[in-house]
């Protein structure tokens, strides 16, 4: 089990979130504790009176809130009561257990998860803020839960493999080592039969990951009107280096004429994971916008790489999901997901405050 906490100013946000995934059919309200009412009766002008009426109590920290979310395993399968006793012992272990609170059971990525909308305003007036120590203790009562409920444990990348996330064969590619064609190769055996896209930027999206391109050439180029494609590998600023080496020379055959037929057969292969980038985009931004490396590791955390590839002077964002084993333009996932409406939506670095950035800090550590 992987918790995740983020305070809030305005407690509203988590709300509104969590409701208009109800709205959407992507979540259900499973319970709720010390409200007046039991969870299937309350409506959010319900949860948002209580909420305040609690509030009201300290001035200071009016409106604030915490967002608690509890990931599962992709295997788990719970039902409704299940996940509410975990989440009750859940929020009873981190002191919330007489905090009017919220639990949602979402089914809009590939793993069984629930989200808890609590005040951290107590009865007496002060608040509950959950610090380092805090998020330490989260993370050893998850694994109390997991001993308590026979849940899978989590396991957290090491540093060295973040970049690598479901990696289970090929290595980044480094020019000028021995053995550069078996390298690009093992490369390409990973990605080519392994991985959903839809288009030649996608599929770079992805093995800019290890440092290795495939090139059609320019449009008036002899390579790319008769259809050829070369692999290049990449320096470590992400320019091609050295003599490329064809398609057709690596016994898989990926060739652009190839490729085009897995474009067309991953179309249907990755709605799933279409679900689940968008939740966890939102997810990320939600809140306090981070900047955007903030964005950025907050999503390599769940397993997605952010990519940006240049062409044409145009520069576009990727998102290479290595749990779903999907790659998504930016602008193919609707209004809002291309590069300059996420950078847009991002807070720029230098506007950031010492306190955002603790907060980030906080939301990113756990």
């Amino acid at each position: 089990m992987l918790p995740k906490i983020k305070h809030y100013r305005n407690i509203l946000v988590p709300l509104r979130y969590n409701e208009q995934k109800v709205a959407q059919g992507l979540a259900v309200k499973i319970g709720a504790e010390n409200f007046l009412r039991d969870y299937d009766r309350l409506s959010k002008a319900d949860i948002i009176e209580r909420f305040r009426q609690r509030s009201s109590f300290n001035e200071r920290l009016h409106d604030h809130g915490v967002h608690f979310s509890l990931n599962f395993g992709k295997t788990e399968l719970l039902d409704n009561t299940k996940m509410v006793q975990i989440a009750n012992r859940y929020m009873s272990g981190m002191g919330f257990e007489d905090q009017p609170y919220v639990i949602y059971r979402h089914h809009d990525a590939g793993h069984t998860h629930l989200h808890i909308v609590a005040t951290n305003v107590k009865a007496d007036g002060s608040g509950i803020l959950i610090e380092r120590d805090g998020l330490f203790k989260a993370h050893a009562l998850s694994r109390k839960l997991e001993n308590e409920f026979s849940l899978l444990r989590s396991a957290k990348a090491k540093p060295e493999e973040q970049q690598r996330f479901a990696v289970e064969h090929a290595q980044r590619v480094t020019y000028g080592e021995p053995g550069l064609k078996r390298a690009i190769s093992d490369v390409l055996n990973t990605v080519v039969g392994h991985y959903n896209y839809t288009s030649l930027d996608e599929f770079n999206a992805i093995l800019k990951q290890y440092n290795v391109t495939a090139n059609p050439g320019s449009e008036n180029s002899r390579l790319h009107q008769r259809g050829g494609l070369l692999y290049h590998a990449l320096d470590g600023d992400g320019n091609r280096i050295g003599v490329p080496i064809k398609a057709s020379l690596f016994h898989l055959k990926p060739t652009l004429k190839n490729l085009e037929k897995r474009f067309e057969q991953n179309q249907s292969l990755r709605e799933d994971s279409r679900k689940r980038l968008h939740t966890a985009i939102e997810w990320a931004l939600s809140g306090r916008a981070p900047d955007w490396k903030g964005f950025t590791e907050s999503l390599e955390k769940e397993g997605i790489s952010v990519v940006t590839l240049r062409k044409e002077d145009k520069e576009r964002v990727f998102f290479v999901d290595h749990a779903g084993k999907s790659a998504f333009a930016g602008d193919s996932l609707g209004n809002g997901y291309d590069l300059g409406a996420l950078r847009n939506r991002c807070t720029p670095e230098e506007k950031l405050t010492e306190e955002q950035i603790q907060v980030q800090k906080l939301n990113l550590g756990i």
